[in-house]
């Protein structure tokens, strides 16, 4: 049985990467660009169109993950496909089909989110110290890209890799401005629009850049700490809220356990499905609810 198993699976992601990959090449091969048009290569992709689309773009570019916004979205319609046709294929179960389809397109999704969390909350962390050797750097009379290359060397994590690429798109021609536009959307951090925006007009008005940016170190420490500090005096009510919903979802599991008739008359009741289904959302419902309460400054 496991071997069928593994046999239909292998030939299903056989057959459907093939349809993908002739699907692209007919793409490609349908809208080549006229030969009149001039190929370039773009410094920084452009925000598509639509808020959902916009939504997922900063997604994807905040996460830090080098795939583009077309390898993502090729990465949720392959889980959705796989979610839906394992439940269909084995089971022939449509209702199992149309779960699998939304878990499988919600993977790759969660997992876009999860990376985006640590990695800006690992930025926050260095923020200040960044931009603190940008001061010193410029104060010294050094110029952006060489202070770029100084916080690379200092900063480890996602931090000083994207000023590592900065100085590096500096060192290639790039302009200030389009390098700052570029971090920007990699560095979702409210100092760092700041500091950009600084640059930015330092380069086209002029301007004490260092004295500008230590006072936004100095700002990014002081909203660190402040962070910090809520994050503990509410620690306890989060803990309460989070305590909340998974004793819910043990309780059942162990009831379901000891008194499985108990669960199995619940279901097979007219309202037992639809009592579950409105407890299910009003937890899900106050979970949200406590924790934009308990959201903790940008």
């Amino acid at each position: 049985m496991l071997a069928e198993i593994a046999v239909m699976s292998v030939t299903f992601a056989s057959v459907a990467t093939a349809l993908g990959a002739i699907g692209l090449f007919l793409r490609d091969l349908f809208t080549r660009p006229p030969e009149t048009v001039r190929q370039r290569l773009a410094f920084a992709p452009e925000e598509p169109a639509g808020d959902l689309n916009r939504g997922f773009f900063a997604l994807v570019e905040e996460s830090g993950t080098t795939m583009d916004m077309g390898t993502a979205l090729a990465m949720v319609m392959g889980g959705a496909i796989v979610g839906m046709a394992v439940p269909l294929v084995f089971f022939e179960n449509l209702l199992g089909a149309a779960g699998g389809m939304v878990l499988g397109a919600t993977i790759p999704v969660l997992y876009l989110l999860v990376i985006r969390f640590f990695r800006i909350g690992n930025m926050r962390k260095h923020l200040p110290q960044a931009l603190q050797a940008v001061a010193d750097a410029v104060r010294s009379g050094q110029n952006l890209s060489e202070a770029c290359q100084l916080v690379s060397q200092e900063i480890k994590g996602p931090l000083g890799k994207e000023f590592e690429f900065a100085h590096s798109q500096l060192e290639l021609g790039h302009t200030p401005i389009a390098v700052m536009n570029r971090m920007v959307r990699r560095v979702p951090l409210p100092e760092f629009r700041v500091f950009a925006t600084a640059v930015i007009v330092h380069r086209r008005a002029g301007g004490n850049l260092s004295l500008l940016t230590e006072r936004m170190a100095r700002a990014s420490h002081d909203r660190h700490d402040t962070r910090n500090h809520m994050l503990a005096v509410t620690a306890g009510s989060r803990l309460s809220a989070v305590g909340m919903v998974l004793a819910g979802i043990i309780a059942l599991f162990v009831l379901s356990w000891l008194e499985p008739d108990y669960i199995t008359t619940f279901l097979q009741h007219p309202k037992g499905p639809w009592l579950l289904a409105t407890s299910v959302i009003l937890q899900i419902t106050g979970g949200i609810w406590v924790w934009r309460i308990l959201k903790p400054v940008s």
